[in-house]
C-alpha cells in the first residue's frame, strides 16, 4: 500500500469504529464485535500481517488515551475478579461513563497490552478482549469459543429489574466484552494523536468534537 494511502485508510476505519458505536450506543450491542475487528485492523500484529498504524510508523510512539486503572503492586492473589476499567456506571445495565477530558495517554503498544480485566487470577489485555471477538465471536471469522472469550462471556454481574407492577427479575449480564469494546473505542475516538493522524474533524460520540 502506498504511504499517501495510509491516512485514507485510518480514516476510513475511523468511519467505521464511529458508526459501530452509534450503532451500538442505540442498542445494538453485537455492533461491538464490528468495534473489535476494526481495532484489530489499528493495532494487532502478526507474522503475516501489519497492523495500520505500524504501517503507518506510529504504534510504538503515537499516544492514546487510557480510562484503565493501574495495576497496583500490593494486588492479592488468588484473585477471582477484578475489572480495571475506570467509570463504570451501575443501573439496568453496566454502561461507562463518557470518557473524561483530559484523560492519561500512553504509547500505543503499550495500550495494546494493558491488563484491563482479571478472572481466576487471569489477566486479560485489551489484545485478549479485541482478539476474542474478531477472531473467536464472529468479527472477522467464527473459531470455537476458547477459555479466554468464555471467561469474557461469562454472567459474572448480575442485575435485578423491578417492573411497574412490582415484579422483579434477576439474570446475569453476559458478553461482558461488548461494554469494554466499546470503552475502548470511545478511549480511541477521545485520542487526539490519532485523530491528527487521520487529518480528520469527528464526532467522538461522547459529546466532543475532536481533530
Amino acid at each position: 500500500m502506498l504511504s499517501s494511502d495510509l491516512p485514507q485508510q485510518l480514516r476510513r476505519q475511523l468511519l467505521f469504529l464511529r458508526n459501530s458505536v452509534s450503532a451500538f450506543d442505540a442498542g445494538d450491542e453485537e455492533e461491538a464485535v464490528r468495534i473489535g475487528v476494526v481495532i484489530r485492523v489499528l493495532c494487532h500484529d502478526t507474522r503475516n500481517s501489519t497492523s495500520l498504524l505500524r504501517e503507518m510508523g506510529k504504534k510504538e510512539s503515537l499516544e492514546l488515551v487510557t480510562t484503565a486503572k493501574a495495576l497496583p503492586d500490593d494486588l492479592p492473589t488468588p484473585l477471582h475478579f477484578c475489572e480495571l476499567m475506570a467509570g463504570m456506571t451501575f443501573g439496568n445495565s453496566l454502561t461507562y461513563d463518557p470518557v473524561p477530558p483530559n484523560s492519561p495517554t500512553i504509547p500505543c503498544h503499550e495500550w495494546w497490552s494493558q491488563v484491563v480485566f482479571i478472572r481466576d487470577d487471569v489477566r486479560y489485555t485489551r489484545r485478549d478482549v479485541v482478539l476474542s471477538a474478531a477472531n473467536k465471536d464472529g468479527g472477522a471469522h467464527v473459531d470455537a469459543p476458547d477459555e479466554k472469550l468464555l471467561a469474557l462471556q461469562e454472567g459474572f454481574w448480575i442485575v435485578t429489574k423491578t417492573y411497574a407492577d412490582g415484579t422483579k427479575t434477576r439474570g446475569p449480564l453476559s458478553n461482558n466484552h461488548f461494554r469494554m469494546l466499546r470503552r475502548f473505542a470511545g478511549e480511541l475516538l477521545a485520542s487526539n494523536d490519532l485523530l491528527k493522524l487521520a487529518e480528520q474533524q469527528i464526532d467522538t460520540g461522547d459529546g466532543l468534537t475532536l481533530w
